[in-house]
């Protein structure tokens, strides 16, 4: 008989570790707790597996604020730990009891019958990359609700721009010039307030412009160049979005189809047939919101024409000829899809996402391109 694997659910937070071990074949479980730390976790499995007689440990935890660095440091340590997706865990119905300690238990319990999905590992490179891009969207949202609170504040004080100098765009320079004399020519609290508003909005926009510059220098290195390039060949993909899916996909070759990789996107369509009938609704959204939020951005309007402008032109120069004639293979696709779509009166932001799946299949193709080569 072979080993005997005992597998083990690890309920992760700030305060405790709660874990849960499970002998599938005599149904045995034992619990344990202990401090956040690595140390105190390794210690408690030394023991776990020393009550089970030195059997092979099969360790998972739910995907949360650790990321993956949990996991790496434990095979470090010699033992098998996998990471779970949270929407791929079963709820039991009518279940009026939730604890740590239950979770861990039925973590255990899931994965010793092979109920989980596992959230494919980036190494530590890949994952520091992601959080920059990550961090830099968080920071984007704020300076956009920052915005938003200023525009508003200036309008219920009888203050419009637009009205007052008949510019149509904002947050440009001339903008933040007669965001300053107005703010000079008010008083009391509203000027108080304009002014450390203003303040904090130009410090996230000197903030923001640095993450820029490390998007961009990050795209240069050699671990990311080739991939960039071969990506930066579509019309709506730069430096930052090539650089979003490149991190956010991670290993391209754990996806056999594209179909796969729409599907982990969360970009398949909602389907209910029953009786006989089918009805189709929309996306899913069930996957990477980060990916899904890149495809849909890089498919605004440039599917309306098959034009290639000079800014891609010059991206494409250093290209190889395979990657351009997959981008341009896209780019024919989805302009004959989404004008289609259009004239047949479709809303424009369902054209946006039909043409963003579409995509989807010929990115794929293009990173099983650059791995390959």
């Amino acid at each position: 008989m072979g080993e005997n694997v005992i597998y083990v659910g690890i309920d992760v937070d700030d305060v405790r570790y709660h874990g849960s071990a499970l002998d599938k074949r005599t149904g045995e479980v034992l619990d344990f707790r202990c401090r956040p730390t690595l140390k105190g976790l390794v210690q408690q499995l030394k023991k776990v597996q020393e009550y089970y007689g030195g059997s092979q440990l099969q360790l998972c935890y739910e995907a949360s604020y650790v990321g993956f660095s949990l996991q790496r440091d434990l095979k470090a340590r010699g033992f098998d730990c996998e990471v779970v997706a949270p929407s791929s865990i079963p709820r039991r119905a009518g279940k009026a009891v939730k604890t740590d300690r239950i979770d861990a238990m039925e973590l255990a319990e899931f994965y010793a019958n092979d109920l989980l999905t596992i959230v494919a590992a980036p190494d530590a490179q890949t994952e520091q990359a992601r959080d920059l891009l990550r961090s830099r969207q968080q920071l984007m949202q704020q300076q956009g609700k920052m915005r938003r609170h200023i525009q508003s504040l200036l309008r219920r004080n009888g203050f419009h721009y637009k009205a007052e100098t008949q510019r149509k765009t904002h947050w440009q320079t001339h903008h933040y010039g007669w965001l300053e004399k107005t703010i000079a020519g008010c008083s009391g609290s509203l000027k108080v307030n304009l002014s450390l508003l203003l303040r904090q909005l130009k410090s996230l926009d000197e903030i923001l412009g640095a993450y820029g510059e490390e998007v961009e220098a990050l795209a240069m290195t050699p671990r990311y160049r080739e991939p960039v390039k071969a990506l930066t060949c579509y019309k709506g993909i730069k430096n930052l979005f090539a650089l979003t899916l490149i991190t956010e996909i991670g290993d391209v070759k754990r996806f056999a189809h594209p179909r796969q990789l729409v599907s982990w996107v969360g970009m398949d369509i909602r389907e209910y047939a029953s009786g006989g009938q089918s009805n189709r609704f929309g996306i899913t959204r069930q996957g990477n919101r980060y990916l899904r939020t890149a495809f849909i951005e890089a498919n605004q309007r440039g599917y309306r024409s098959a034009r290639i402008s000079k800014d891609i032109k010059a991206r494409r120069a250093t290209s190889a000829a395979e990657y351009i004639a997959i981008a341009d293979r896209c780019l024919r696709r989805l302009n004959k899809k989404g004008n289609r779509l259009l004239l047949a009166g479709k809303h424009p932001n369902k054209v946006k996402v039909a043409c963003a799946r579409e995509m989807v299949g010929f990115v794929w193709e293009s990173l099983n391109r650059v791995a390959a080569a």
